[in-house]
């Protein structure tokens, strides 16, 4: 149990990191590529015309989000066993305690302590991976940038952003 708990830390430990050096390497590289945000693809920049302190405020905030989900993953989720007879049945008793309404997973949010523990242990672990690699794919773009190659335009002719 404590060979578990010890490497519980270890791997905590990684992800935090890696999304701190992420959310750092994001925001240097766009300070590099763009000081004054005229190329920032950011929406609080280009639709809600924010600047600086909000995007720093923000990545901040998501930072911590996700740093106190992965927490939890890690160290209060508790699994639970529950007899079923397949996954739909399992998803369905762990997020609504009726064994018929795997649909509802579709549009409706938990109504147990129980399924809204696993959706936040879930949404902890998830994001604690996505969000560096969409960080990583944002360094590049900068990197592409700064280098002045053809990247940026590719880009926002591809996705019709600015």
């Amino acid at each position: 149990m404590e060979k578990i708990k010890q490497s519980n830390k270890i791997i905590f430990l990684l992800f935090v990191v890696l999304n701190i050096i992420m959310f750092i390497a994001d925001i240097v590289f766009t300070y590099i590529g763009s000081p004054d945000l005229l190329i920032e693809g950011n929406p609080l920049v280009y639709v809600f015309g924010l600047g600086w302190k909000s995007l720093i405020i923000t990545s901040i905030i998501f930072l911590i989000i996700i740093i106190v989900l992965l927490y939890y993953f890690f160290f209060r989720f508790n699994r639970v066993v529950i007899q079923c007879e397949g996954i739909k049945q399992y998803i369905s008793m762990l997020f609504y305690n009726l064994p018929d309404k795997f649909i509802w997973t579709l549009y409706k949010f938990p109504n147990n302590k129980i399924g809204l523990s696993y959706f936040l242990a879930s949404l902890g672990c998830v994001l604690a991976i996505v969000i560096p690699i969409g960080k990583l794919f944002a360094v590049f773009l900068w990197i592409g940038v700064i280098n002045n190659l053809e990247i940026l335009n590719i880009y926002h002719n591809n996705f019709n952003i600015l």
